[in-house]
């Protein structure tokens, strides 16, 4: 089948192309450099080595590494070769099913900015922290290349240095280094294509309007009314005799295309000199939308992320005990998207207009309306003819670490300091105009709306600062049997946004750890960090948080080595600590007040202003906390063959804050935050995974699981009238509601005296297919007294199996993605159709309706035009299903025989194949197949890929 792509040039016609033309020019005069650079230095190499080794004796932690023999925390790490599977400019996309712990939920699809539909928790509580090379950053668009690991800390003893923002878990994100070496030239080039997941799917014409009539008189109950379209109007719908009188326009397929085009360019290099190593990376990647173009525009009216990034991390041994770190960072982004309401507007458009609502163009080509769609509502003018608008990004990082050794005073003293300057800008450039369009009826135009001319309006939005200082102390020493790791952290992080008047937000801390290790056998971990957070009240600001764990490696012992030999690694390990998490407005500990208009007063009528008070403060807004409880197991057998890591952890949160429950309107103002609230959070993670060398064959499989129970201790909740509606010992975020029993199926049934119905939705205006629902109390009708837990109270669970194997020069790996336990609340006009009095879309899914003759099966209830009161409660009729299985990442490569590419001056060429969202099996496809588990109706669909790209290297 051949694929459709559509693309205009990035910018607007003048300088612009010309900006875009200079960039090309550079990074080729970049890699031109580089290239050279690095064959210049391949005499000056220290030492020549064919590929750097990865340590994999050590774990990256908070503030360092640590040996892996002697870990008592929580921590997972994934590498950069589980991450260049995975086609996306957002490094979160390759994570999923990869991490026990770690649960990534998407939204949407498509191009956008960091974080673009997505959303992660660790261990069930929300997780906002992302960490790279130890500093807070919010950059999730960056390639993998320029990531050698990321971990993900998951309890008290891992996170507590972090003082204030240690309680939700962390990603951290270490970027590559330079290896001592000779320099290493890697050059990837990679393009493919995106298409819908799946797509809503609405009614022809023909079938709109059958049930429309349908819905009309469902309104009307037993009454007859006169059908909105006659049999002959119905018949022109679905034979198209007169397409612009009565259209059939399938709007999907005209405004967007089946595919888009996606690709990316990586050179980088690293190696070593005399005295420094260095790690330098260029990327280049760009995703396009799905909206169809116009040639007649000159500029790009299409979705678009057009990303370039540059790192360069340098290290100089300025002396043999003193080394200094330099990282440099720039990322500059562009998203373009149409004018007007964006990529947004015109999903949100495409799925609530019907398809007989107007053609697309009229017969001398105008853009067709009506008088309900008027200036700027025709969804083809909206794509290509509202203009363009785009957001820039410009990202700037610089990284300058000191690392002096002191051995002469002791050995294994490491005395460091760092400091980190982090600046984004965000401008809006809108190109923004307006069009009209015109009805067609009985040969006469009527015209809505009107043409204007293209804005030039454009500002900032946001730019803001980090810097980051931080002084530490290292001691790590092995005497004898005793090996000890002293770490002393101080650190202060300030965060300025520029457009607004709020002071710097400041963290500081200061921490220390302890790690203590005799006969290799018994472990022995605690940590402590002091924390403050300037926008606390002074009493407030600081607090003391502390972790401390206990470790066994029982392989060590004899009774274990003499007599199992074949178990190769057995530790037993728990922790148990207190940690922070500041959730507190700007200074609300301060009371501030408002002025309003005032009043004009006395005979020189001069204007007498009031003030008023603004939400109270509250000086005792503390910290949320966290106790939290974790042991775990690391197994190996085998020589490490089957390795497995399960750790069950117990988090306590408590301090949590929310507003309050008990309040009174006669109080005059607003209400303070308080820290009131406490929820538990258990479960366990567990990884197994197996992996063997057969002669020529390497093969590997990696099994996860995660299963999160939580719990409400305490939400400080008014009286209640029944047990049942008590939110206090059910899980975190249950949804409360109706509980649905069924669809009426008759007026019998319906006006039966013992049916309970609710007083706003009186018998008189109940019809067959309408939700009946429990009259949970007995009292005979539906009120909130019989709202209750309507959703699933079970844990929740995800899962990932990633297998793989290499033989010959062939490399394959495949990763699934699942989840058990989970629903989600579809409802609205979407499930409905003919919302909007009528007016909006009804779907192929409506077709399977409630009808007299469906009675006895039919799962859905009636249609109904514009509003139901009965049938659109919140109730447990619109909780769904949404557990699914995703076939979520597939990669299949080959590298050309060394003999073959060195005659072409290359140690290693790889061609390979991968794909993205290639499959999924859910139960929600039983209920409705336009849909998926994750993304739906208005949101940009996600996005199936398949990627093809050549690696080369020097």
């Amino acid at each position: 089948m051949k694929q459709k792509f559509t693309a205009g040039p990035l910018l607007s016609p003048g300088s612009g192309r010309q900006v875009y033309f200079r960039v090309h020019l550079g990074m080729l005069t970049a890699i031109l450099f580089i290239y050279s650079s690095a064959k210049a230095q391949v005499a000056d190499t220290v030492h020549i080595v064919k590929e750097p080794v990865k340590n994999t004796g050590v774990v990256p932690v908070l503030y360092g590494e640590q040996d892996k023999s002697r870990m008592l925390q929580s921590v997972a790490t994934v590498y950069t070769n589980q991450l260049i599977t995975t086609p996306s400019p957002q490094f979160l996309q390759a994570l999923p099913g990869r991490i026990p712990g770690l649960n990534i939920t998407f939204g949407s699809g498509g191009p956008g900015l960091d974080g673009n539909g997505m959303g992660f928790n660790i261990r069930g509580a929300r997780a906002q922290t992302i960490l790279i090379d130890g500093v807070e950053r919010g950059y999730q668009s960056i390639d993998p290349e320029q990531i050698e690991s990321i971990s993900v800390l998951k309890d008290a003893l891992s996170t507590v240095m972090f003082g204030q923002r240690s309680s939700y878990g962390i990603i951290s994100i270490k970027t590559k280094k330079g290896d001592v070496g000779k320099p290493r030239i890697s050059f990837t080039a990679q393009s493919g294509f995106e298409t819908p997941l799946t797509l809503p799917k609405p009614l022809p014409a023909w079938q709109y309007a059958t049930l429309f009539n349908e819905a009309k008189q469902n309104d009307a109950g037993l009454s007859p009314v006169t059908p909105q379209y006659s049999p002959a109007q119905i018949e022109a719908y679905k034979n198209q005799s007169d397409p612009y009188t009565y259209p059939d326009v399938d709007w999907y397929n005209t405004v967007l295309n089946n595919s888009a085009g996606i690709s990316r360019y990586n050179l980088n290099i690293q190696g070593s000199g005399k005295g420094f190593r260095y790690f330098v990376d260029l990327d280049n990647a760009r995703e396009n939308g799905i909206f169809k173009t116009s040639s007649e525009n000159k500029y790009n009216t299409n979705s678009q992320l057009n990303r370039y990034a540059l790192r360069s991390n340098v290290g100089v041994d300025v002396t043999p005990v003193t080394f200094v770190q330099l990282n440099l960072f720039g990322r500059f982004q562009r998203y373009n998207q149409p004018g007007g309401g964006g990529a947004g507007g015109i999903l949100g458009a495409l799925l609530s207009t019907p398809q007989l609502a107007y053609p697309v163009f009229n017969p001398d080509g105008t853009l067709g309306g009506s008088d309900k769609y008027q200036g700027n509502a025709n969804i083809w003018g909206q794509t290509v003819s509202r203009g363009y608008q785009f957001q820039d990004v410009r990202d700037i990082a610089v990284d300058l670490e000191v690392t002096q050794k002191l051995d002469i005073i002791t050995k294994g003293l490491v005395l460091k300091a760092k400091a980190s300057n982090n600046n984004t800008v965000y401008y809006t450039t809108k190109r923004e105009k307006n069009f009209e369009v015109y009805q067609y009826l009985n040969d006469t135009y009527t015209k809505y709306g009107a043409t204007t001319e293209q804005t030039t309006a454009g500002g900032a939005n946001d730019r803001f600062r980090i810097v980051y200082l931080e002084g530490s102390l290292g001691y790590d020493r092995t005497i004898n049997k005793h090996a000890i790791s002293v770490l002393a952290v101080a650190n202060q992080q300030s965060r300025l946004l520029f457009s607004s008047t709020q002071l710097p937000e400041n963290y500081t801390a200061y921490s220390g750890r302890l790690n203590y290790s005799f006969d290799g056998k018994y472990l022995a971990e605690g940590a402590v960090s002091y924390a403050g957070y300037n926008w606390l009240a002074p009493a407030q600001r600081h607090a003391t948080y502390w972790a401390a764990g206990l470790g066994w490696n029982l392989h060590q012992e004899a009774f274990v080595s003499q007599h199992l030999p074949w178990i190769s690694n057995l530790r037993l390990r728990a922790n148990y600590g207190l940690t922070g998490q500041v959730n507190a407005g700007y200074y609300t500990y301060i009371q501030t007040y408002f002025n309003n208009g005032g009043y004009w007063f006395g005979s020189g009528s001069s204007l007498e202003r009031g003030t008023g008070e603004n939400a109270i403060a509250n000086s005792g807004l503390s910290p949320e906390k966290a106790k939290k409880l974790n042991a775990g197991i690391d197994l190996g057998l085998w020589q490490n063959k089957l390795t497995l890591t399960a750790d069950y952890f117990f988090n306590r949160f408590y301090d949590l804050v929310a507003a309050p429950t008990l309040t009174t309107a006669v109080f005059g103002a607003g209400y303070p935050l308080q820290n009131y609230q406490r929820f538990n959070y258990r479960g366990a993670d567990i990884s197994v995974n197996w992996q063997q060398q057969v002669k020529a064959l390497h093969y590997f499989v990696t099994a996860n699981f995660s299963l999160v129970q939580s719990k409400v201790v305490y939400n400080a909740e008014l009286p209640k009238n029944y047990d049942y509606q008590i939110t206090t010992g059910k899980p975190v975020g249950l949804q409360y509601g109706y509980t649905a029993i069924g669809l009426f199926k008759s007026y019998e049934e319906i006006n039966d005296p013992a049916t309970a119905v609710m007083p706003a939705a009186p018998k008189s205006s109940l019809r067959p297919g309408d939700i009946r629902y429990l009259d949970r109390n007995g009292d005979g009708q539906i009120t909130i007294d019989d709202q209750g837990p309507i959703g699933n109270a079970k844990p929740t669970i995800y899962y990932g199996l990633n297998a793989g194997f290499n033989f010959k020069g062939i490399d394959f790996s495949v990763l699934f993605q699942g989840t058990c336990n989970r629903q989600s609340y579809m409802s609205g006009d979407f499930m409905n159709g003919f919302g909007n009095g009528g007016q909006n879309n009804a779907y192929a899914y409506n077709l399977g309706r409630f009808t007299p003759e469906t009675a006895a099966t039919a799962t859905q209830p009636r249609l109904w035009l514009g509003s139901n009161t009965n049938n659109t409660q919140f109730s447990s009729f619109w909780l769904k299903n949404t557990d699914f299985v995703r076939l979520k990442n597939l990669e299949i490569g080959y590298t050309l025989p060394e003999q073959l590419t060195r005659k072409i001056g290359s140690p290693s060429v790889r061609l390979f194949a991968n794909g993205l969202n290639l499959l999924t099996w859910s139960e929600i496809f039983d209920v409705r197949e336009d849909v998926d588990p994750e993304a739906w109706g208005a949101a940009y669909p996600i996005m199936k890929i398949f990627n093809f790209g050549i690696n080369i290297k020097f």
